[in-house]
């Protein structure tokens, strides 16, 4: 398992649907749409870590 270079937390590494690479955290969330549907995923790390801005690109 892969470890975030900023605060050290465990991550993965997902496909987009455009094929880039994006790391989310590794818990599996599930959450209800607007529309009632159930789904379960991932958050993107760059929304939890505290240490995101150092990789934003200017």
């Amino acid at each position: 398992m892969a470890k975030c270079r900023g605060c050290d937390k465990e991550i993965e590494w997902i496909k987009t649907p455009t094929g880039k690479a994006m790391p989310v955290d590794v818990e599996v969330i599930t959450i209800v749409t607007l529309k009632g549907e159930v789904v379960k995923g991932h958050i993107p790390h760059w929304a939890t870590c505290p240490a995101a801005q150092r990789f934003k690109r200017k």
